[in-house]
């Protein structure tokens, strides 16, 4: 369990590092060609490590074809990331970002939950999602200590 933590927390800093560097990629480029960027540095590295291990994945059959979202809906989150990282910031960024998994991973897993456990979830993000707003609020940076 301590491994899976630690890989989890270094998953998160290795994300938060990549949307850094590619966001600064974004500023010169722009989004859409720092994604590019992105992905075609991510084949090449992923093609030599399954070249490495021999493995070849084999494309799904007919009427699995929807599967393959994952890769559009990846490149889109680098693109977007892209964009936002140098006008909202990586702090801001990635807290929208993580509360958004959060809401709706909370979504998929409602049927494990009970209804209270639920609304405490939403209400935990929620508030996340708030303080967000307060931090870049201008009443907060007028009232602050």
């Amino acid at each position: 369990m301590i491994f899976l933590t630690f890989l989890a927390v270094f998953n998160g800093v290795c994300i938060t590092l990549s949307r850094v560097w590619n966001g600064q990629l974004a500023d010169r480029q722009g989004a859409f060609k720092a994604s590019f960027v992105n992905h075609v540095v991510g084949f090449l590295f992923l093609s030599v490590i399954m070249l490495i291990m021999i493995d070849i994945p084999q494309l799904a059959g007919e009427g699995d074809l929807w599967v393959y979202l994952g890769g559009f809906i990846g490149a889109f989150y680098v693109a977007i990331n892209s964009f936002l990282i140098s006008r909202f910031g990586s702090t801001n960024s990635m807290l929208c970002v993580i509360s958004g998994q959060m809401l709706f991973g909370l979504l998929l897993d409602a049927s494990y939950d009970t209804p209270q456990e639920l609304l405490f979830n939403i209400v935990g993000v929620t508030l996340i999602i708030v303080g967000i707003y307060l931090k870049n609020s201008r009443w907060f940076r007028s009232h602050s200590l």
